[in-house]
């Protein structure tokens, strides 16, 4: 092979490989263009991630504030606190349609008296009575009457006094069965109430105190 031809071979050689080369090189630049560019999309997409993200807990902790100053509103107080002025509740709203017309709790009512307290009070009002002369002597006939008719044998009348409203009776029996016996039908005839003062038993006798108001009237129990 002449020197020539083997110049130009290796001239043409040097040219492939620098063409060769060149498109290594472009080919090179051109992955780390792409590279660049995937770089950038994705810190793009990152920063669009945080920043919704960021736009989200935003959100949330405006939420979360507005529920807490809601809740603060609408809780009522604590025991033994006071609400604070211009405050109200499902109660006041209530009051305030109905008109406001609340009526008072009832009075408290005292507890009844005792036994002792009302025969304390039945026997004064007998003492501070005056006397009814047509009403004492037609009452003393009426009880009179009941006595003779139910009161055993064994039973007498120790005392027996009536004024302008009440009448007081004392009875003496020799059993306090023959009492119990009297009450159930001697004093159905009396139009009055009958309240029984006192039972004792003083020595072999048994002695009842009663007092017979008038016919519309009540002891002062």
């Amino acid at each position: 092979m002449s020197s020539r031809l083997q110049t130009v071979l290796a001239i043409a050689n040097t040219v492939a490989i620098a063409g060769v080369g060149f498109t290594l090189l472009g080919h090179q630049r051109a992955s780390d263009e792409a590279m660049e560019e995937l770089r950038t999309q994705v810190r793009r997409t990152t920063a669009s991630s945080d920043t919704n993200l960021a736009e989200r807990r935003a959100a949330a902790e405006t939420a979360m504030r507005m529920w807490a100053a809601n809740a603060a509103r609408t809780a009522p107080p604590a025991r033994g606190q006071p609400r604070p002025e211009g405050t109200t509740t499902g109660d006041d709203a209530v009051t305030e349609e109905a008109g406001g017309d609340v009526p008072p709790p009832p009075p408290i009512r005292p507890p009844p008296a005792s036994f002792e307290q009302s025969r304390t009070r039945v026997f004064n009002a007998f003492a501070a009575e005056p006397v009814d002369g047509d009403w004492s002597a037609r009452a003393s006939k009426t009880l009179d009457e009941a006595f003779r008719a139910h009161l055993p044998t064994t039973s007498r009348v120790k005392s027996m006094e009536c004024r302008a409203t009440l009448c007081r009776v004392e009875l003496v029996h020799r059993a306090q069965t023959d009492h119990g016996a009297f009450l159930m039908n001697g004093l159905r005839t009396w139009p009055g109430s009958v309240f029984i003062a006192n039972e004792a038993q003083e020595g072999n006798d048994y002695v009842v105190t009663l007092l017979a108001s008038k016919e519309g009237t009540n002891p002062p129990l």
